[in-house]
């Protein structure tokens, strides 16, 4: 365990379990959620689960407007890593070699289905290998097909299929649907009971009633 007697900032309780936890399954499965609320903390216990890590560098990729305050926590919490934040729209000059762990913030900014965005296949070539933490308050805020894309950017991915199409074969009741005359598969409807079953090791729930 770091040393934090130094520290500028204390976690609160909630967030140090979380930080214990996460620690854990992070090392086992090498891609955890922190489906955590808003104004419970997330992007800082996710800085603090890096730093009980054995890494050296870490990349955090968010919206703009929030970049400021994550080198603010960051700069108060001192941990024993370097760290570089970036915005989504400039994840494309990434040097995606430099990076032990990935931390992806509004992570279902990834969860567009059936096809992946541009950005979501540059960030899956960034994780890779990688460890990596998400980041979302709202993982599924249309669909439960939204959690494939999320995870998949990680080759450690609790699901086995390559493409959301195979993914949807045993994860998805497939309907149809008329746009413009024409018939196409409406893949939101998906088999939530099965998809928890397999992605519940992998996500760390937390409410603002909880905390």
């Amino acid at each position: 365990m770091h040393n934090t007697t130094n520290r500028m900032l204390q976690f609160r309780p909630y967030q140090q379990n979380i930080i214990e936890e996460g620690t854990k399954r992070l090392s086992r499965l090498r891609i955890i959620m922190l489906a955590m609320e808003v104004r419970t903390g997330k992007t800082l216990t996710s800085l603090g689960i890096a730093d009980k890590m054995d890494i050296t560098s870490v990349l955090f990729i968010t919206k703009k407007k929030a970049i400021s305050s994550i080198l603010h926590d960051y700069d108060l919490l001192q941990p024993n890593y370097a760290l570089n934040v970036t915005n989504f729209e400039a994840v494309h000059k990434v040097n995606d070699k430099e990076y032990d762990l990935i931390i992806v913030d509004e992570s279902h900014s990834l969860a567009a289905f059936p096809k992946a965005s541009v950005r979501t296949k540059r960030i899956k070539e960034i994780v890779g290998k990688k460890y990596c933490i998400l980041l979302s308050g709202t993982p599924t805020p249309e669909s439960f097909s939204q959690i494939f894309h999320q995870f998949w950017i990680s080759a450690y991915s609790p699901f086995t299929e390559k493409s959301f199409y195979a993914w949807a074969k045993s994860y998805v009741d497939v309907t149809k649907r008329k746009i413009n005359g024409y018939d196409v598969n409406d893949y939101s409807v998906a088999k939530q009971n099965l998809i928890r079953q397999i992605v519940s090791k992998h996500i760390i729930s937390f409410s603002q009633k909880e905390a």
